[in-house]
């Protein structure tokens, strides 16, 4: 009897074993955020989806593999501000992208809400993945709310999602949440920790294990982790630099953005009722990995269209045209809120074109990387630092609307409208100074600036516009091959010199 019983000992043993090796009962998933490039940086060595695309095989090889985006992917993306066939791309190359590579599940970023209601409704239509949302709802445009939906209104963007194992042993519970940030009066937001609160309420009743995937800063989400139990793990966003932070019994991963890095979680039951237990590693996305044939090509379909649309303003996109010394600060927490490196530079390039002008400046949110720039710069660096380009202008204005205009903009941080100036530009004691002089509100001063800044369409600055009794002149570039006509072609030129 007593061998009888070592013997069934030692067989359940080796079947928890086997059971918790096997790989079919380990669900995979492959984490990505803040994707804008659909092809590789800094010269082909780092990201791109083809590489992401083999990644994806090779986990799908030997796990049930699920593929998840932490929010903004649709912009800013250098090919999505381009026209093909008469129509901005805003996105649409990559979502395409994206149903090639096997994504599985996305959640809205912040710069989702970058392009128009109606294109960010095709991009979901055109979406072969799931879109998860527990704290936005859309203002449609009888001004009643409903949840975002995909194809019909009755296919709605649901605001918690069930994955199930392979054979049916547990079930992962998501929720998401979005940061406050781009509003746009088509997006209605929700507390975000009332309403993952309110998902993961309804998740314990559902799932085995429950995770989040948000596009959220670190410190919202370290909160959501000291405010809410039972969460493991969230998959976040918006930060670009890869994080691994621990918070009580919880983790927040965050991989690099432009899928320079993913994160792989692998999920397991621990013995037949055990817990849920999660392995989380950081995958180097790189040229060690080989790209994927069919999603190379396609990308490439994309950038060949792409690059036409540059080469026929006059840039090209391969070109190098500087190495940095430092990191340029592309990032919007700083762009909208200070003045950056690299608005130093792109305002010294405006100063360069323009060298009569006293001064530059021109709108933060015409910078939409969102990230540091480090390394050799090529043109499509510049391409994708201000991806809708625009023609320089030059306008003489009184010292009154000048300081006006330098107030105004100095106070709207966090908006598109917050000034980037030249550093011959300052404020000293509720004074503005220009070459360390006070400007005098009754003398008249010539500045180099974007047209779109005096066409009255920023958010905060309307009242620079032409008819404006403090404009006296503005003075319109329209010769081809002029700088003046794209102020990329003005930076590209002036780092040439460097």
């Amino acid at each position: 009897m007593k061998q009888l019983v070592s013997i069934l000992a030692i067989y359940l043993f080796i079947q928890s074993v086997i059971f918790c090796q096997n790989p079919v009962d380990t669900i995979c998933i492959l984490q990505l955020n803040d994707v804008y490039e659909i092809g590789p940086l800094n010269q082909g060595k780092v990201g791109g989806m083809a590489r992401v695309a083999t990644l994806v095989k090779q986990q799908e090889a030997r796990y049930q593999t699920f593929v998840v985006l932490a929010g903004d992917f649709v912009s800013p993306s250098v090919i999505g501000t381009t026209k093909i066939n008469g129509q901005r791309v805003n996105g649409k190359h990559m979502v395409d992208i994206m149903n090639k590579t096997g994504v599985d599940l996305v959640t809205f970023g912040n710069h989702e809400f970058d392009i128009p209601d109606n294109d960010l409704q095709q991009r979901i239509n055109e979406s072969q993945f799931a879109w998860l949302s527990s704290d936005l709802l859309h203002r449609n445009t009888d001004s009643t709310l409903s949840p975002f939906y995909k194809l019909s209104p009755a296919s709605i963007v649901p605001a918690t999602y069930l994955l199930s194992s392979a054979h049916n042993q547990f079930t992962v519970g998501f929720f998401s949440a979005t940061i406050q940030s781009n509003r746009q009066p088509w997006v209605v937001y929700s507390d975000h920790l009332t309403a993952v609160k309110s998902a993961v309420k309804r998740l314990n009743r559902q799932a085995d294990v429950i995770v989040g995937l948000t596009h959220l800063s670190l410190h919202e989400d370290k909160n959501i982790l000291y405010k809410v139990k039972n969460i493991p793990l969230i998959m976040g966003g918006h930060e670009h630099r890869h994080n691994y932070a621990v918070v009580r019994k919880g983790a927040i991963a965050k991989a690099d953005a432009n899928a320079k890095t993913m994160y792989r979680h692998l999920l397991f039951r621990s013995g037949r009722r055990g817990k849920i237990k999660i392995i989380s590693q950081l995958l180097k996305v790189d040229s060690t990995v080989t790209p994927d044939p069919a999603v190379a090509a396609a990308v490439k379909d994309w950038e060949d269209k792409a690059y036409a649309a540059f080469r026929a303003i006059g840039l090209e996109p391969d070109a190098v045209v500087y190495r940095t010394t430092e990191p340029l600060d592309g990032t919007e927490a700083s762009i909208r809120f200070k003045q950056t490196n690299l608005g130093n530079l792109i305002a010294k390039a405006m100063l360069a074109a323009s060298p009569q002008a006293d001064a530059a400046i021109f709108n933060s949110g015409s910078i939409r990387i969102d990230d540091m720039i480090d390394g050799v710069l090529t043109q499509l660096d510049i391409i994708r630092t201000l991806p809708f380009g625009g023609k320089l202008c030059e306008v003489d204005l009184t010292g009154e609307l000048l300081i006006k205009t330098l107030t105004t903009g100095n106070n709207l941080k966090d908006l598109g409208g917050y000034l980037q100036i030249s550093t011959n530009l300052s404020l000293i004691t509720n004074a503005w100074l220009l070459n360390g002089a006070v400007v005098d509100a009754a003398k008249t001063y010539k500045i180099v600036s974007p047209e779109f800044l005096f066409s009255g369409n920023e958010k905060g600055l309307e009242f620079l516009n032409a008819t404006n009794p403090g404009i006296k002149a503005i003075k319109q570039f329209n010769a081809p091959g002029d700088v003046h006509t794209d102020i990329r072609l003005a930076v590209v030129k002036y780092l040439s010199t460097l």
